[in-house]
């Protein structure tokens, strides 16, 4: 097994906390910056093919007032067929939930990243909830109008 440098694994760890820091600070318009160009998106929400169909769904996601933090913990970075990867578990909260306290979601993130010049980029994540509520707001999903090809989803549980 190829072991990740401290750099490449710091690297990712940092990547996944701005991802997090700007998808709950009310820069999700941003997001589509972490991400390849080719990178692709999938979870409850939907499935998201290129960086416009990131960008488009951040710019949507600025028209919701609602709050929501995530929390990540036991961040896995390895190497897989050559590829730089990582897992991670997320715990989402909402502010639009009965109870803002209860997480509305409990899951993992399952990312793989590109190297573009210098930095990692995320190439693809897939996010897995383990755990819903069922009382758990539906704030907003991937649009098929979107310039890339997005199949729309379910709910916005775990980005």
């Amino acid at each position: 097994m190829t072991s990740v440098s401290t750099e490449d694994r710091l690297a990712v760890m940092a990547l996944l906390a701005e991802h997090a820091y700007r998808n709950d600070h009310g820069l999700t318009d941003t997001l589509w910056e972490l991400y390849g160009e080719k990178c692709r998106s999938e979870g409850p929400m939907g499935t998201m093919v290129g960086r416009d169909a990131i960008r488009q769904w951040g710019i949507r996601r600025l028209g919701n007032p609602s709050k929501v933090r995530h929390v990540l913990s036991n961040i896995r970075v390895f190497w897989s067929e050559g590829r730089l990867c990582a897992t991670s578990y997320y715990v989402a909260f909402r502010d639009t939930h009965a109870n803002a306290a209860t997480p509305a979601s409990v899951g993992e993130y399952h990312d793989t990243f590109e190297k573009v010049g210098d930095e990692w980029l995320l190439a693809e994540r897939r996010v897995v909830p383990v755990f819903t509520n069922a009382d758990a707001p539906r704030p907003v999903v991937a649009s098929p109008v979107d310039a890339s090809p997005v199949v729309a989803g379910t709910e916005d549980e775990g980005r």
